[in-house]
């Protein structure tokens, strides 16, 4: 009964000083308010972009020839570093971790055509590992097969945005495109659903073989890919083909133009790393905002002790103690930051429902993957808002239980 009679006097004086009280409680309001926001954004662009890297196989290296800037006996500065196509069974028989291994040439702006429509795109021989390797996902048909590279067939696997330019709304499966003068049939097309197959959008994938007799006599390629087994460690291999490399070519080791490898478990790690730095930054700046929002309330709650000093007074004069006056300011100071915490966190969260609704869909972006409400952070950020008024209030609690009657008759005096 007594806790209901502090309750609604609280309520009471709340309502009383309205304006007063929503000045006090926005602070916190705006804080959780932010947190919300930040962190869901935040874990949307870390899911997306963590699924951008998960649409690789982990363990895989992607090994690209540069130019050399540092001459070497056998090889002159500016020198382009390229790899024959007979190294790939060689990696491939050197480190019996390695599941899969694809060369990786391209010829840029080739005429592809169908029809009457044509338009001008680049087109990248490969072999049948690639596809595992970047574990692309193929909508409709089907890739080629290691029999089919071999035999020089003239099969072409496409980005679903070639096939909605060449064909519109039909399937490009089955159909005959020309590239530079030469029939290739499609036999599949690439989805393009994460921000790593958006560059598969326009992308013509053929057979490496076909891709050498029909458009490319020297049998050397600019870059290469790998998938390892699970067992295998990355970084090790990583190290050892620089260097295996590097005999083999003749440029330095040291030489991080002549040869950049992609470790995608590394740039992984490093990205989550990143993250995890953010998410921490998110939280201090709530903090702060939190803190604010604390020392706003603590300063009220000593205003409404000093315009109640007369009413305390006489509280206690007729028989109040000293803990039910705490009890009465701490209450007040608990409800009005729990009320402006609840209010943040509903207005975040309808703010983040919208965006991951109406939002984000029309943006037509995958580095963002989706827009949540973290209901643990939710439920913690609720827990410290309640300790956060008792914090607020704490002192001009003490403060008020310390008024003693004669005082009030004095302060009441004085107005």
């Amino acid at each position: 009964m007594m806790f209901q009679s502090i309750l609604y006097n609280t309520w009471l004086s709340i309502r009383k000083n309205r304006v007063r009280s929503m000045m006090a409680g926005f602070g916190i309001a705006w804080g959780i308010f932010i947190l919300i926001i930040f962190l869901g954004i935040g874990n949307g662009f870390k899911d997306g972009v963590m699924e951008m890297f998960n649409a690789y196989a982990q363990k895989s290296l992607f090994v690209y020839g540069g130019t050399a800037s540092i001459p070497t006996n056998r090889v002159n500065e500016n020198a382009q570093i390229l790899f024959e196509d007979v190294i790939i069974p060689q990696i491939k028989n050197r480190y019996h971790c390695i599941d899969n291994c694809s060369p990786e040439t391209a010829l840029r702006s080739v005429a592809i055509s169908y029809k009457n429509r044509r338009i001008f795109t680049h087109i990248t021989g490969v072999n049948p590992d690639y596809f595992k390797i970047k574990n692309l996902e193929i909508s409709s048909g089907e890739t080629f097969c290691q029999l089919d590279n071999i035999n020089r067939r003239n099969l072409a696997v496409i980005g679903d945005g070639i096939e909605q330019v060449l064909f519109e709304h039909y399937s490009g499966v089955g159909k005959h495109i020309n590239l530079n003068g030469v029939t290739y049939e499609v036999i599949g097309i690439i989805s393009s659903d994460n921000l790593m197959s958006v560059q598969e959008r326009n992308a013509i994938y053929i057979p490496i073989e076909a891709y050498f007799a029909d458009f490319k006599t020297e049998r050397d390629v600019d870059s290469f890919c790998l998938s390892l087994d699970s067992n295998a460690d990355v970084s090790d291999l990583e190290k050892d083909l620089r260097g295996y490399l590097a005999y083999k070519y003749g440029f330095d080791v040291y030489d991080d133009q002549a040869l950049y490898i992609a470790n995608i478990e590394s740039q992984t790690k490093s990205f989550e790393s990143l993250f995890t730095g953010l998410e921490f930054l998110i939280w201090i700046i709530g903090a702060c905002m939190l803190l604010s929002g604390i020392i706003s309330i603590c300063n009220v709650m000593l205003i409404v002790v000093k315009e109640r000093t007369n009413e305390i007074g006489i509280r206690k004069a007729v028989g109040a103690t000293s803990n039910s006056i705490i009890h009465m300011i701490m209450t007040e100071s608990i409800l009005i930051t729990t009320i402006s915490g609840i209010f943040g966190a509903v207005l975040g969260g309808l703010i983040v429902l919208l965006a991951d609704r109406l939002i984000l869909p029309s943006l037509n972006t995958s580095i963002i993957s989706s827009v949540g409400i973290n209901l643990t952070v939710t439920v913690f950020a609720l827990i410290i808002l309640c300790i956060s008024g008792i914090v607020a209030g704490l002192f001009p609690a003490l403060k008020a239980s310390q008024v003693a009657p004669i005082d009030a008759i004095r302060y009441e005096n004085r107005g």
